[in-house]
């Protein structure tokens, strides 16, 4: 009925949408990976869609500072656009950060009887020789005379030893007039410093609550560790964006609000480059007249906090109490106050001269960040003097929490991923080659516990395959079929450091698994699809003969094998000890994917009156998922030999039981050529 309900005679229709589209099979491919490394979002979840992304967050791998898995999922980066990556990192760490503080002790008297002689009108001060050194290019000086103020400070931007003189900004005037020469003593005016504080590693949710009173702003860093040391902000005067406040003669009301800020990294000889940004921010929330400020083309707030956690990805800003001091109510003196406090804060984050002025840096090159720390891992640095990554029990069990899901985060992420029943993210591998076994035996349970992902891992560094047997034996005696383990590490030519590095094999399982995955489907087997699949040049740690691969595959592991047609992988086995069609891994990835997408596709059901309708669909939509993989003319989804679907309400728990049975087709493992001649 219409929304007046009126009863007039008409044609009154109504339309529910009760339709169903499945969506569609193909669905990209996301891995989980663990890394250890000196940068990056550190302690959480990490999304990364690209190897460009990984490198500019965690850098580029490298065999001596960072763990093997930054090899794994660079490699797996090249064949999939949805990565989480985790980056540990020691308690003890810390993060680079700065902080714009009000000085507490910011006026401070120089001198005696006539040694600083100001001229009203004039941008010179002559000064004794005894006194000639107290005051520095960059600081701000005032007579002392006690009839001015600090409005009435002004700049240094040059000393004369010859003459004895400093020249200022611009031309002195005190709080009087008609008088022509002071002298006195002299006021040393500092209002704002900076310092450096050190912050531990759970920073993400800090308020203004958190940092003392008499912040202007704090600066960290989004990730621990030295090499954050490097950033500075740097930026300059925007005074296009002040003519949106101005006076009925076009005065400009509020002279340095608005500046172009970004994040630069001084290189290793001195140098800097932009990182981030710049971007257009105002020194406060709202002007001294009350207005937001905002950006006028996009609306967008401009405020400097606001505009930074938004859009950095290196850094975070907090705003203290002490900031309304930039912008205080709209009164002749504070208006004057708000300029100077603005002018000063804005020189710190400032290179050269500011914009208008001849005002420049006191800093001399913006505004440092400090105080980063690496951490410690059983009592050492994480990186050794010769800056190689010190890898410690210490930090595999950090490695082992985040594969398990039980590692405390910054921001809650990694407590996440053992939820299955509503993900909130959804790998489809979990790659844990190169970690001793007790990380890799963490991301096992991770997939064996979730069920809708697939672990790839390795039996470690071993030299022999009676190595391996004994590995699997003892270190890796897995029996789960969410899971495969991969032997025989291989050297390979390191593109990133120019050397000869050994590399597990799990860097190049994955890439196969995600490669066949996108040429075939998630149920094609990985194994010996394409003969010559490992396409770079590999020295295994040894070759197997015949009889020792037949007793690694007895053990349900993977090797690899080298012949003139190529190298391949020549088996694809689960680590699943029992007689099952779960041991091949073609027939265990598709289940994986089952249990991963058939819950979105019923779980619009929930909360449905247990009508016959409601029940006939989550039968229908069971058997439309299940039926492309049987009778498809389409050979990459021709899986399942046959299956079943049965579906049952329990009137009593509420409970809405789907039994399903799959039958998925074997694969041939071996061909017997009988030739008889006669």
């Amino acid at each position: 009925m219409p929304v007046n309900d009126r009863r007039e005679p008409g044609v009154y229709v109504t339309i529910e949408d009760a339709s169903y589209v499945a969506p569609a099979l193909e669905i990209g491919r996301t891995v989980l990976c663990v890394g250890i490394c000196d940068r990056g979002p550190h302690n959480r979840i990490t999304k990364v869609t690209s190897q460009a992304e990984f490198h500019n967050k965690f850098g580029k791998p490298d065999y001596n500072r960072t763990a093997q898995s930054h090899y794994v999922f660079d490699k797996a980066l090249q064949y999939t656009g949805n990565g989480l990556f985790m980056r540990v990192a020691p308690l003890d760490s810390t993060v680079a950060n700065v902080s714009i503080k009000q000085n507490t002790s910011s006026i401070e008297t120089v001198g005696t009887a006539t040694e600083f002689t100001f001229t009203e009108g004039s941008a010179i001060i002559n000064v004794e020789p005894a006194v000639f050194d107290n005051f520095v290019e960059g600081q701000w000086i005032y007579a002392n005379d006690g009839a001015d103020s600090s409005l009435e400070a002004k700049q240094i931007i040059s000393r004369s030893t010859g003459d004895g003189t400093y020249t200022l900004n611009e031309p002195y005037t005190g709080s009087t007039t008609g008088w022509s020469t002071k002298a006195g003593t002299a006021n040393k005016y500092n209002p704002f410093i900076y310092d450096h504080a050190n912050l531990a590693w759970d920073t993400d949710h800090k308020t203004s609550d958190d940092v003392s009173a008499d912040t202007i702003y704090e600066f960290y860093t989004t990730g621990v560790g030295a090499h954050y040391n490097k950033l500075q902000l740097k930026g300059s005067r925007n005074t296009e964006l002040e003519k949106m406040y101005t006076d009925n003669d076009g005065n400009i009301l509020y002279p340095y609000l608005f500046m172009n800020l970004g994040v630069y990294e001084v290189n290793e000889d001195g140098t800097d480059k932009l990182v981030e940004g710049p971007w257009l921010i105002s020194l406060g929330d709202k002007a001294p007249n009350g207005v937001v400020i905002r950006d006028l083309a996009s609306g967008s707030i401009l405020s400097l906090p606001e505009v930074i956690n938004k859009n950095s990805e290196l850094i975070r800003c907090i705003s203290g109490q002490a900031s309304a001091e930039l912008t205080l109510p709209d009164s002749p003196t504070n208006n004057i106050i708000s300029k100077n406090n603005r002018l000063q804060v804005q020189l710190l984050m400032t290179s050269g001269t500011a914009i208008g002025t001849n005002n420049y840096a006191p800093l001399g090159n913006a505004l440092p960040f400090a105080n980063g720390n690496d951490g410690t891992t059983d009592g050492q640095p994480m990186f050794t003097s010769a800056g190689n990554l010190y890898q410690s029990d210490e930090i595999w069990g950090l490695c082992t929490q985040a594969y398990n899901g039980s590692l405390t985060s910054v921001d809650g992420s990694i407590e996440q991923l053992r939820e299955a029943i509503y993900p909130w993210y959804s790998p489809d591998y979990i790659v844990t080659g190169g970690f001793p076994a007790q990380v890799q035996d963490a991301g096992r349970f991770l997939a064996d516990y979730r069920q809708d992902c697939f672990h790839l891992g390795d039996t470690g560094f071993q030299k022999r395959y009676d190595q391996d047997l004994d590995a699997r034996l003892n270190t890796v005696d897995w029996n789960n079929w969410t899971s495969m383990l991969y032997t025989q590490y291989r050297e390979i030519s390191d593109q990133y450091t120019g050397r000869k590095i050994w590399i597990n094999p799990v860097y190049h399982a994955i890439e196969r698994h995600l490669s066949v995955d996108a040429s075939y489907f998630v149920a094609e087997p990985v194994a010996g699809i394409e003969k010559g699949a490992i396409s770079d040049p590999i020295t295994l740690a040894y070759r197997a003969n015949h009889t020792e691969r037949g007793d690694l595959q007895d053990s349900e592991l993977n090797s690899t094998i080298v012949e003139p047609q190529g190298k391949y992988f020549l088996t694809q086995l689960t680590t699943w000890k029992r007689l099952s069609i779960l041991k091949r891994a073609h027939a265990a990835k598709f289940v994986c994917y089952i249990r991963k997408v058939l819950p979105p596709l019923l779980k619009d059901i929930l909360q449905r009156k247990a009508t016959p309708y409601w029940i006939g669909q989550a039968q229908t939509r069971t058997e439309y998922l299940l039926n492309k993989f049987t009778n498809s003319s389409v050979e990459r989804y021709q899986i399942l030999e046959s299956f079943s679907a049965n579906v049952e309400f329990d009137d009593v728990a509420s409970e809405l039981n789907i039994y399903v049975q799959m039958k998925p087709l074997r694969v041939i493992e071996r061909i017997n050529v009988f030739i008889v001649v006669q």
